[in-house]
């Protein structure tokens, strides 16, 4: 395809594992947007047990993640393209359906935070600001806050890597510094925290419990986004391994010490009464007061997690376009090295689905159906690999004990998932419309499959691709099909540690 002579070819190797940390430290902020959902529906004992399972497992399947990683340095798109790697063999497609799955999942995160941003602006500073109707769509403050925060977030993305990494170290410092003080309360004030605040789930229903996780699933498993930084990594195998390890052990405490602090300190009505600014709360009594500046940290952590979800979800859609998987004008980047189509495709339609839906949290259920397909999808696709390419370079090789492991972790994930998608009301909010959605996005990405190579490329669709047992070495057919059109060519060697 044609490269301006402006426009970079290869994605630029200059982020360290300390980047990836900060762009991945987003997490927490999936804890600060749906935690108060989870602590009002089932209590906050239940919670944070769901919420560390959650980054137990996510842990786990980094570990899996960090394997696949090394054995393809150079593959941007983080799980879903190793997804792409393993299934490509039995059903082609299945890629494509792992790579969008994983974009909508991490692209439809931005116009959550978007719509709390612009929400939280609107309550404290323009209470009593009116709206209007365009085209019976409510148009105010809120979604104007929404759509400029999208924009500067899309910004801070599409002028490079590291500008997106350097303000990711600078709020990642401000929320944590937030998290460490709402953490701190009990010892700061010991006389208003109480363990009786905190209860169990009650209800009876444990298959709630499963919807739940299958909710939290889409900020619990997320630290797996600092795969898709590898081939930006200066060392790639090293750094993306600390990196998932890091970012995991760190999310794994904070989601068990902030929930624990807050509920203790606030109560558990208190989320009840407003499940996304309670974090703001929090802060405020820990503070003894400044209610302004705990929403404005609130603020600024949500900015955050649209910051590193734009550069995640942007990376994934450029990694599907250069598998020829999805359209053509996908595969590009930048002068500045960075993926500027995908990324402003994915902040235009962020930005349509603000002013058409306004808030977008039912969506967001409907669109962690495809994350949890890509993950689960991913994790097989390590078990593929591991019987199909067992001589390929491995600079990361996992132990025997990890391929019954990764069963475990597929097992468990294929049951969440079809629980998830077939009961998402016992989570108080989704239904029908939601998973149709959900289900509706996934084959609107075979759609673009199919129109890549039967219009764009009007070439055959290849539903099976024969793949090499070692890089540079022609598979049993003679060589190594073209993603979809069954064309021999090279593999690319695999870089070593």
């Amino acid at each position: 395809m044609h490269q301006d002579q402006n426009d970079a070819t290869e994605l630029r190797k200059t982020l360290t594992w300390r980047d990836g940390f900060a762009i991945a430290l987003v997490v927490p902020n999936g804890l600060l947007l749906t935690v108060g959902y989870g602590i009002g529906a089932v209590g906050g004992w239940t919670a944070i047990a769901l919420w560390v399972g959650g980054a137990v497992v996510g842990l786990l399947q980094n570990m899996l993640f960090a394997e696949t990683a090394a054995m393809f340095p150079g593959m941007s798109g983080g799980v879903s393209r190793y997804a792409i790697e393993g299934w490509k063999r039995y059903f082609a497609p299945l890629g494509a359906v792992a790579s969008f799955g994983y974009w909508i999942g991490w692209s439809f995160s931005i116009a959550v935070n978007a719509a709390a941003i612009g929400a939280l602006v609107r309550t404290q500073w323009f209470p009593h600001s009116g709206t209007t109707h365009v085209l019976g769509h409510p148009l105010g403050i809120s979604e104007l806050v929404a759509v400029a925060a999208i924009a500067c977030g899309w910004a801070c993305n599409f002028f490079g890597a590291r500008l997106a990494a350097g303000t990711s170290k600078v709020i990642a410092a401000i929320v944590i510094a937030a998290l460490v003080v709402v953490a701190a309360a009990p010892l700061l004030h010991p006389g208003t925290w109480h363990v009786q605040r905190l209860t169990w789930y009650h209800g009876g229903n444990w298959m709630t419990l499963a919807v739940w996780f299958y909710v939290t699933a889409w900020s619990t498993y997320g630290t797996e986004i600092c795969a898709s930084f590898a081939p930006e990594y200066q060392d790639t195998v090293r750094d993306t391994a600390k990196a998932l390890r890091w970012t995991s052990l760190v999310a794994l405490g904070i989601f068990f010490v902030v929930p624990l602090s807050m509920i203790g300190s606030i109560g558990e009505d208190a989320f009840r009464a407003d499940p996304v600014g309670s974090f703001a709360v929090a802060l405020e009594r820990a503070l003894g007061g400044f209610s302004t500046l705990g929403v404005l940290v609130l603020i600024v952590s949500m900015f955050f997690g649209m910051v590193s979800t734009t550069a995640d979800g942007g990376r994934a859609l450029y990694g599907l376009a250069r598998e020829k998987m999805t359209l053509r004008q996908l595969d590009h980047l930048n002068r500045w090295g960075v993926p500027g189509r995908a990324l402003t495709l994915d902040a235009v339609i962020n930005s349509l689905v603000v002013l058409l839906l306004g808030e977008p949290l039912a969506i967001l259920v409907a669109s962690n159906f495809g994350y949890l397909v890509a993950i689960t999808l991913a994790v097989a696709a390590f078990l593929l690999l591991r019987r199909d390419r067992p001589h390929w370079p491995r600079p990361i090789r996992r132990g025997r004990i990890w391929v019954p492991v990764a069963w475990l972790l597929l097992a468990f994930n294929l049951l969440i998932l079809a629980i998830g998608v077939t009961h998402p009301s016992l989570a108080g909010y989704g239904g029908a419309t939601e998973t149709l959605v959900g289900v509706g996005i996934l084959l609107l990405s075979v759609v673009l499959f199919v129109y890549r190579c039967l219009v764009q490329d009007r070439e055959r669709i290849a539903w099976r691709i024969e793949t090499p047992s070692v890089p540079g070495r022609p598979p049993a057919s003679g060589g190594t099909e073209d993603a979809r059109t069954g064309k021999q060519e090279a593999s690319e060697p695999s870089r070593s540690a």
